[in-house]
């Protein structure tokens, strides 16, 4: 019986050793280098990028890629100016992955379109652009300028600087220990904040989702967390309540919380609708702080 189980155990691991050398000898690889360009156009249907900073000054393309060569074509194309990389299927359902890699020096403009391919961008400096139809997309330890949306995917930002426009369809927002001005959306997906530092402007919203933002900095500023149906959350965590605080609910099926009391109470109608809107202030009113929901909580917490 002993012998039975050693000699089972030994057949599954040849097999599974057999199967790791065959899928390693499918995996095709393809690099390029290119002087500096002042843009990268990323066309891709089903591959994933990830663009991070070249360590030589020049753009570095690496794709590697398990796709039938009859099927994908991976195709690039160098102008005076920009660096263009397109995926091209042939066939219906192709079987494998692409993954590219990206190596960008500082001040570069990334341009990305994609169907479902995730997209992630760590430690570059850089102007970014672009969407996802399903894929997620995360930016780490980058500065510079992002307007990036994805219908359906998740977008997560971390340790990072700069102007941020960030959409979901129905995926999560995510930001945490990120400066800058931020406007960051989801439709049915809930969008979430936390130590972040506003320099001018922050909107965090979501239409059917929750909103909060946690321990937000900065010295003048202002700040919207918003929800349609559910519930937007200011969570202060310890930090001093200081600035302009005002509050917005639906008066009939909304709520507002807070712990400070209110300086101003009025009920208005917009269009159809009637509301409730409070609001105090507390220390310098140089920051405002904007808490609204339709039917759900607008909140303050400590």
């Amino acid at each position: 019986m002993k012998r039975s189980k050693v000699v089972s155990l030994s057949v599954l691991f040849l097999g599974l050793i057999m199967s790791l050398n065959l899928f390693a000898q499918d995996e095709k690889e393809i690099q390029k280098v290119y002087d500096k360009k002042k843009l990268v156009k990323l066309k891709l249907v089903l591959g994933d990028c990830r663009v991070e900073k070249s360590s030589d000054g020049k753009i570095h393309v690496d794709l590697v890629y398990t796709y039938d060569d009859d099927n994908f074509e991976p195709r690039f194309a160098e102008k005076s100016r920009s660096i263009e990389v397109r995926e091209r299927f042939h066939g219906d359902n192709p079987r494998g992955y692409a993954k590219w890699t990206i190596s960008v020096p500082n001040e570069t403009k990334v341009d990305f379109k994609s169907a479902t391919g995730d997209f992630y961008a760590e430690g570059v400096t850089a102007e970014i652009e672009g969407s996802t139809g399903t894929g997620e997309i995360e930016i780490v330890d980058a500065k510079g300028q992002f307007d990036i949306s994805t219908g359906t995917g998740n977008i997560e930002v971390t340790n990072s600087e700069g102007e941020f426009d960030l959409s979901s369809g129905t995926g999560h927002v995510w930001m945490v220990n990120s400066t800058g001005n931020f406007d960051a959306s989801s439709g049915t997906g809930d969008v979430e904040a936390k130590d972040i530092t506003i320099e001018y402007d922050g909107e965090f919203s979501s239409g059917t989702g929750d909103a909060e933002v946690t321990r937000p900095k900065g010295d003048d500023f202002d700040l919207s967390v918003s929800s349609g149906t559910d519930d937007a959350t200011l969570n202060m965590a310890g930090s001093p309540i200081d600035g302009y605080f005002e509050f917005r609910a639906n008066a009939r099926r909304g709520r507002i919380s807070s712990p400070i009391k209110f300086d101003d109470e009025e009920e208005y109608s917009e269009g159809d609708n009637d509301y409730v809107r409070k609001s105090f202030t507390k220390g310098k009113s140089s920051r405002r702080f904007y808490i609204r929901t339709g039917t759900g909580r607008a909140k303050l917490t400590r």
